[in-house]
C-alpha cells in the first residue's frame, strides 16, 4: 500500500486556487497588452492624419483638373480631346461637369 493520504481526505482548494490565480493573471496580462496596442494604434492614426488630409487635397485638385479637361474636350478643344481619347484608351473615363464651359 502507498503511504499517501487517502483520496477522500485530499483537498481541491490548492489546485482550484492555482487555476483561478493563473486565469486572473492571464486575463490581466492580455488586458494590459490590449490597452498598449490601442494606444499604439491611436498614435499611428494621429500620425497619418496629415498625410490623409494632403492626399484628399491632391485628389480634389486632380478631379478638378480632369473635370476641366473633359469640359474642354466637350466644347471641341482638340488637345483636350486627344488627352481624353488617350485616357479612354488606357481605361480611364473622365466625366464632364453638367454644363461645359465655353472656350474664350
Amino acid at each position: 500500500m502507498s503511504a499517501d493520504v487517502p483520496a477522500a481526505t485530499r483537498s481541491l482548494f490548492a489546485p482550484v486556487l492555482l487555476l483561478a490565480l493563473s486565469l486572473v493573471a492571464m486575463t490581466g496580462f492580455q488586458t494590459w497588452q490590449l490597452v498598449q496596442q490601442q494606444g499604439n494604434l491611436q498614435t499611428v492614426r494621429a500620425n497619418q492624419e496629415t498625410a490623409v488630409q494632403e492626399s484628399q487635397r491632391v485628389r480634389a485638385q486632380l478631379q478638378s483638373l480632369t473635370r476641366g479637361t473633359a469640359d474642354l474636350a466637350a466644347v471641341g478643344n482638340p488637345n483636350a480631346q486627344r488627352v481624353v481619347d488617350e485616357l479612354a484608351r488606357q481605361g480611364v473615363t473622365l466625366t464632364a461637369s453638367e454644363e461645359p464651359r465655353s472656350t474664350p
